[in-house]
């Protein structure tokens, strides 16, 4: 089913700036909140290990995924970071939330995403595998 309002598409447009001001994680001037940025990748972060852990077969299987992701985070640049975020969604053939696609254009707020995610998904498996309650 096709759009039945023209909007632009791309976080690369003209009007991903605004976008990004509306959404509250750029402040007036253009810059990264980073409070509003530690929220937004929690939020996800916490959604996407639900689903996951839904996706997968078991509880052994979402470990593993979990652990390939960590250790070739360890290698990445920040870019490859938010990139391999991103595949977990293809993997899992669910689309990337909007707000997520929105920040792909704007490199200071995709690196604050990937870090404050990764930390807060690691966070999220550590009380898991130690049996605490989330």
């Amino acid at each position: 089913m096709q759009d039945l309002y023209p909007r632009p598409h791309s976080p690369f447009d003209s009007g991903a700036i605004d976008r990004l001001r509306r959404m509250d994680l750029l402040t007036a001037d253009g810059q990264a909140d980073r409070d509003a940025m530690l929220i937004f990748s929690h939020i996800f972060a916490g959604q996407l290990y639900d689903d996951l852990r839904d996706y997968c077969q078991d509880d052994e299987d979402a470990r593993e995924l979990l652990s390939q992701l960590f250790a070739a985070s360890e290698q990445a640049s920040p870019h490859q970071k938010f990139l391999l975020i991103c595949l977990q969604y293809d993997a899992m053939f669910r689309d990337l939330p909007d707000p997520i696609w929105w920040i792909s254009g704007n490199p200071t707020l995709s690196e604050l995403f990937a870090d404050g995610f990764l930390a807060h998904l690691r966070q999220l498996e550590k009380i898991t595998s130690e049996g605490g309650p989330l």
